[in-house]
Formats: C-alpha cells, structure tokens, sequence
C-alpha cells in the first residue's frame, strides 16, 4: 500500500476543488439572474447561451482525459493541464461580464454565447486533470474517504462566500472611489443607490474578483505530488481506452444512476432565485438577493459540520451502502421546498438546504469513492491507470446533463409564464414555477435511490479486487 496523502497534498487538492466547485456553479446559478432577470434577455436564449458551450465542453473531455492520462512530461500526468486551466479560466471569466444594460439583446446574447465557450474550454483542461488526480493520490476507499471528506470540508467553508455573489452585484461599488476615509467608503459599499436595479460596473467588478479567485485557488493543486506507481497509457489508444470504460458495466451504473438525479437538480437550481424574487418577496431582487446570500451562508456552515459526518459513515459502512439513503433523504430535501419558501417566512427555506447539504455531500463523497473502485477493477483488468479517461467519460455525461437541463430549465420558466425583466409575475406563473422546483428532483432522485439498489460493484467486492491488486503489483495484500 501506498503512503497515504499528507496533509499538504490534501490541503492543495482540496483548494483547487474550491476552484473547480466555482468554476461550475457559479456561471449557471448567475446567468438567469443577471443575464434574463437585470439586463432583460429572454431566459430561454439564456439557457441556449449556456448549453450549447456545455456540448463542446462535454465533447473535449475525453481528449483532454486521454492526454492527460498519456502525459509523460517532467511535471508529471496532470499539473501541466492544471497550471494552464487555471490561468485560461480566470481570464476567460472576467470576460463573461463584459455587457452592460446599454448593450442591445443580441449583443449581449452574442457575446456571452461566444465567451462561455472559451471559459468552458478552459475549465475542461484544468478539472478533467484535477479530478483523475484525486483517485491516483488515494490509493484504497479510506484513503479516498479521508480525502475527499478533506476536500469537502475546505469546499463548504469557502462555499460561505458562494451565495453573496449574487448580492455583491448591486453593493454601491463606485463608493470606493468617492472621498473620505477607506473605512467610511467601505461602510458606502454596501448601501445601494438603487434598490431595484442591476447596475454596471457592479456585477462587472464581482466577476473580476471571481476571476482572481478561481485562478488562484486553481494554482494550488498545481502543489499536489502525483503518484509515482500510476501507469501512463499509450497515446494513440483514445478509442481503445474509450472502449474499454464504456463496457465497464459498473462504471455505466454508477454514472447512468447519478446523472439522472443530477439531472432533476440542475433542471430547477436556477429557480430558487426566481421563486425568492417572485414568490417570497414580490418583486424585490436585492431584498432576495440578500435572503439568498443569508440562507446560502447557513447551508454552507450546516454543510461544514455536517460533512465529516457524512464522511465518517462512508468510511464506516462503505460508499455503495450509504448512497441510498442520501438519495433518499435528497429526494425529500427538494419535496419540503412548496411548503418552506414561503413569504411568511423566508427563513425556513434553510431546512431543506440543510438537508440538502448533508446528503449531497455524502452522494458525492460515496460517489467519488466508487469511481476509484471502478478505476482499481480497471487496473487489474488491464495492467493501467485510467482515472482520467473515466473521470472525463462521466464529466462527458454530466456535462450533456447539464446542457440538456440548462436548456430546459429557461423553456421551462418560459412556459411557466415568467415574463423576462418583468418586476412582478402572474399568480398561476408563481404557482407553476414552485411545482416545477419542488415536485420534479423529488421523483426523479427517488427514482435514482431505487435504482442504486442493483448496482453491481458493493464494498466487498471493491475490496477483494483491491486485494487481488496490490498482490498482482506485489505488494502487501
């Protein structure tokens, strides 16, 4: 057995999932609210603008995969794709925020539409690498526990920053440079001049900062040592190894069975935010916009104490054992949302986003846990290391996922009636909306935590093949 990660490699990996964790959420749960609802194009050429790039990006992600796993420099398999990534996406992130609200529609729609394909282009190269490190490093399921229990707990306590983007966007930005002393224009920042509307360079300045961020954290993984054991593959076999994971009939259920639930979650994720501004507060975006940062601060700490919880019962009773049951608990988490975001009380929204927090964290944690498992039958079927082709193959998947219900997810604010930069919504567009959010990821997760009841690859078996490994490369079984 290998020397697991210390806690420098854990506390690289772990920044640069803070970076890969904003590189995918922060654009989709931003460009409705800023792009439809404050500078006034139509939702639906939104979700067009987001999946279509999303198509590219899942189409290079077994390229980059492949290469990344048949990389041979002297910095090792993956840090070169992650030094580039990282740079190209901070910089092709600030750009995505270039329009202003003297832009006409289609300029906007044009320039996001062409900018999102360079930025998911460049998350590609730096996640894909970054995610087949993480099962090369930690070589058995408690060390890939530990690690990934690691990661998430640094992801949750940055991810407190995560839902006061939105409300930065109206802070009175240009207060900075007004007169007086710093802590007095600190004090302005965060009185609006406006209360109603979304103004440059506000959200323009917010997506700098972003920008600065991602890159940075990003730049951290580039600090994680690889593991010297891992067997590059052969260059010129892209189909071979493409074949090969794609007959992999536990790695097909894992995947299949996580990217349909997911697909119900990110079919209604931008929608909180509508059903904030337009069920919860009438109309109000910056009074929503806050409510959200506030409730999203206390999902965020929830999930800092509620994910070692998470990891310790993967540890103790074993990934494929314990993904039912967040599912299950998933499930109900999206069913509780019709009866708690109410306007009566805004505040009880954060129970299902507790909930939320525990078992999404344990989905994911089991689920990467799993895919080393997938990787380790691999490497004693066949002798190599291909955590980056079946890393990219379900980020291939995912990223189709979450085009298709990008897409779907404007057609479906449009069809439910929701009017784009309108400053109030029909009561049956409301209605509409909150069924849509509620009902739609509470049947299709609990048909995933049904499914997941035939998966083929349990803990014990994920053992016996670990221990038929580590005999075959001769070492202490």
């Amino acid at each position: 057995m290998t020397n697991p990660p210390g806690l420098r490699d854990k506390l690289a990996y772990s920044m640069g999932g803070v970076a890969n964790n904003y590189m995918g959420n922060i654009l989709p749960s931003l460009a409705l609210p800023i792009f439809s609802v404050g500078l006034g194009v139509e939702a639906w050429k939104v979700g067009l603008a987001l999946a279509i790039p999303r198509i590219w990006d899942a189409i290079t992600d077994p390229i980059i995969g492949h290469l990344s796993d048949s990389s041979t420099s002297r910095w090792g398999r993956r840090r070169p794709f992650i030094l580039a990534g990282a740079l190209a996406s901070c910089a092709t992130y600030a750009l995505l925020w270039v329009p202003s609200p003297s832009w006409d529609e289609n300029a906007i729609f044009w320039w996001f539409l062409v900018t999102s394909f360079l930025y998911y282009t460049a998350t590609t190269i730096f996640a894909i690498p970054y995610i087949a490190l993480g099962y090369e490093i930690a070589t058995d399921s408690l060390q890939r526990a530990k690690l990934m229990t690691f990661r998430s707990v640094v992801g949750s306590i940055f991810a407190l920053g995560m839902p006061w983007i939105y409300a930065m966007c109206f802070w009175n930005w240009q207060a900075l440079a007004g007169e007086g002393s710093w802590a007095s224009r600190l004090a302005s920042l965060v009185v609006r001049r406006d209360g109603s509307v979304l103004e440059a360079p506000g959200y323009q300045i917010v997506g700098i900062a972003v920008a600065v961020f991602i890159g940075l954290t990003g730049l951290c993984a580039f600090l994680c040592k690889e593991n010297p054991m891992a067997v590059a593959t052969q260059r010129n076999r892209f189909f071979h190894s493409f074949g090969l994971a794609l007959r992999n009939r536990p790695f097909l259920f894992l995947t299949g069975t996580l990217i349909f639930t997911m697909f119900g979650i990110f079919l209604v994720m931008p929608m909180a935010t509508y059903v904030n501004i337009y069920h919860i507060f009438g109309g109000d975006q910056p009074k929503a916009a806050t409510v959200l940062a506030q409730v999203g601060t206390a999902q965020a700490l929830a999930g800092i104490a509620l994910v070692p919880i998470a990891g310790y019962l993967i540890a103790r009773f074993g990934a494929a054992q314990l993904m039912k049951f967040f599912l299950i608990v998933t499930a109900l988490s999206f069913a509780i949302k019709y009866w708690t975001y109410t306007p009566e009380n805004p505040w009880l929204q954060v129970i299902p986003l507790i909930m939320w927090a525990f078992s999404w964290a344990g989905v994911m944690l089991a689920f990467n846990v799993m895919l080393g498992d997938v990787c380790d039958l691999d490497d004693l079927q066949t002798g190599e290391r291909r955590e980056g082709i079946y890393g990219a193959i379900n980020q291939f998947f995912t990223k189709l996922m979450i085009a298709l219900s990008t897409a779907l997810s404007g057609v479906l604010l449009s069809w439910s009636g929701i009017v784009a930069g309108a400053a109030q919504q029909t009561p049956e567009a409301v209605w509409w909306l909150r069924i849509e959010f509620s009902i739609l990821p509470f049947l299709i997760a609990l048909l995933g935590a049904a499914a997941f009841y035939f998966y083929p690859l349990n803990d014990q078996k994920a053992d016996e093949v670990r221990a038929n490994l580590r005999i075959k490369k001769g070492q202490n079984p």
